[in-house]
């Protein structure tokens, strides 16, 4: 039987911004972001680089919870979430590609063309799972809704999921799921971003509304 993490897909959020997500009811690509109109913007270096290799139209998921990405946000004390995706659903969707390699990783640009036809993409899975292309990435074209394909979403500690489900239930915001999961994250500490993001979700229960997230330095 495949373990949880081989049974979903992965996409890693921070906290702040999970409101706004579940109100949108979608995950959305970079460049739907950056075209304005959002209160939260794509991280200026993943924009620059996804730009330069044409992969800022997707939205980018991860076999596996625990990537550098995440450990890199909670090293510098920065309260994220995880969504999981069903796996076999969402690889179905219409366009969806395979990225042989995290685009943090600076390689040769053909390194990192999307890999589109189906009897490509089940030999590149396959060799995924013998071992290659360890930063192997799925993406889904502009927008990934969270209904039906979101399975749960994981936070990592106890503070994080009590101050998420009491902004939900007050504003009767639509969500997959919440789920308690430390072992799906690389590190299991609170983070010092705690405070202000309590004070965010407090303000938006008194409002009655998801305000603007905080501008935190996530890049």
């Amino acid at each position: 039987m495949r373990s949880q993490a081989h049974t979903f897909l992965w996409h890693t959020t921070p906290l702040s911004h999970v409101p706004y997500l579940l109100q949108t009811g979608a995950l959305l690509s970079a460049a739907e972001l950056a075209r304005g109109g959002h209160p939260i913007r794509p991280r200026p270096s993943a924009i620059r680089r996804k730009t330069k290799l044409g992969l800022a139209d997707f939205v980018h998921l991860s076999p596996v919870p625990q990537t550098p990405l995440l450990r890199d946000k909670q090293e510098k004390g920065y309260a994220h979430v995880l969504l999981s995706f069903h796996r076999e659903v969402t690889l179905a969707l219409p366009g969806v590609a395979l990225l042989k390699f995290n685009t943090k990783r600076w390689a040769h640009r053909d390194d990192f063309v999307p890999v589109r036809d189906a009897d490509e993409k089940t030999a590149v899975w396959a060799a995924y799972e013998a071992g290659k292309y360890p930063s192997l990435e799925v993406l889904v074209p502009q927008t990934l809704p969270l209904a039906p394909y979101a399975a749960r979403l994981h936070v990592a500690t106890p503070v994080e999921s009590e101050i998420l489900q009491a902004l939900i239930a007050a504003l009767a915001l639509p969500a997959p799921p919440i789920c308690l999961s430390p072992a799906s994250f690389p590190l299991v500490s609170v983070a010092t971003d705690d405070g202000e993001v309590s004070d965010y979700f407090a303000a938006c229960r008194n409002a009655g509304r998801v305000l603007p997230p905080p501008l935190l330095p996530f890049d």
